[in-house]
Formats: C-alpha cells, structure tokens, sequence
C-alpha cells in the first residue's frame, strides 16, 4: 500500500511542481549561468543607503521581495537544441502567459510572466532567447521569481545586461 500512495506522488510531482528544473545547465562547461538567491537578495537588502536617493531605495525595495534569478546562456549548438525544448515543455505546462515577442537583428525575443497579486506584479518573469549575436548563434533562458514590480523591472534587467533588457523597458513604457 505505502508503494501504491509513493508511486502515485512520485507520478503527480511534475504537475504539482511550477518551476522547470535548468539548473542543471549550471554545471555544463559549455553554459554561462548565474543564480541569485532569496539570501543575497536579503543580504543586499541590508546594504544602508542614503536616505536621500529614492530611486535606490526602490531599487532595494524590488530586490528584496525577489526570490530567485536564473540566467543560462550558451553558444553550443547541442547545448541550444536543449533548452529549446526544455523552454517548450516548460511553457507547455500552461502557467505563464505570453507578455511580447520580439524579432530584431537576427534574435527571436519571448516574454512570458505568471500573474501576481495584481496588475502592477508577477509572480515570475520568464525570457527566452534565441538568435545571435554577429555570426555567433546564441540562446538564453531568463527567470526571476519573487513578487516582482513591473515599474522597476527594466532597471534590474538592465543592471545585470540581459539581452532584451531593452525590449522590456520599452514595453514598460508602452503600459
């Protein structure tokens, strides 16, 4: 009996389960990663700033409500074919919707988020990369999740130079 009820949770965990597992790029040597944590968002949290700068004190402010960033790129073409289809099967899954897609200078640009808990939040914002840059071909998953402010999204992308960094605040300025 405890076989059967262990077998049948084992069976339900990849529907009960939101996030798609591209950790495992993080050890490939043909992959860029970088993860930050929920613990080094507290820990910037934390820095003390000048009371005087607002911009920065909402700069903290996102930063700390976030729980996760994922970002993956990698030029092997062995290595693209994968996350190509680990991104459809995690899309597939249904729970994000699609923001905007952008095709400029050879790159194919997707924004996906899961709503939050309003209009102005989400839960998770997901970009999908694949194209180029020059001759070289390129492919990058980005996913930040945490309760993140659209209105300073742009900003943190921009910080960490994301490619697409640029189509998103521009669709920021657009909404």
């Amino acid at each position: 009996m405890n076989k059967l009820i262990i077998a049948f949770l084992l069976s339900l965990a990849p529907f009960l389960s939101q996030s798609q597992n591209f950790e495992k790029y993080e050890n490939m040597k043909e992959v860029d990663a970088m993860v930050m944590t929920s613990k080094m968002f507290k820990m910037l949290a934390k820095v003390d700033l000048s009371e005087n700068d607002p911009e920065a004190r909402e700069y903290m402010k996102l930063i700390e409500n976030l729980d996760r960033i994922q970002i993956y790129k990698s030029s092997n073409p062995k290595v693209m074919t994968q996350m190509a289809s680990d991104v459809k099967s995690y899309l597939a899954k249904g729970s994000l919707e699609e923001l905007m897609r952008v095709t400029e200078n050879g790159k194919n640009i997707k924004f996906y988020s899961l709503p939050g808990k309003n209009d102005n939040y989400v839960k998770e914002l997901f970009m999908y990369l694949e194209g180029g840059e020059g001759a070289e071909p390129m492919s990058i998953i980005l996913s930040i999740t945490g309760e993140i402010d659209l209105s300073q999204l742009s900003k943190l992308t921009a910080d960490l130079k994301v490619p697409g960094a640029e189509q998103l605040k521009k669709a920021n300025k657009k909404s």
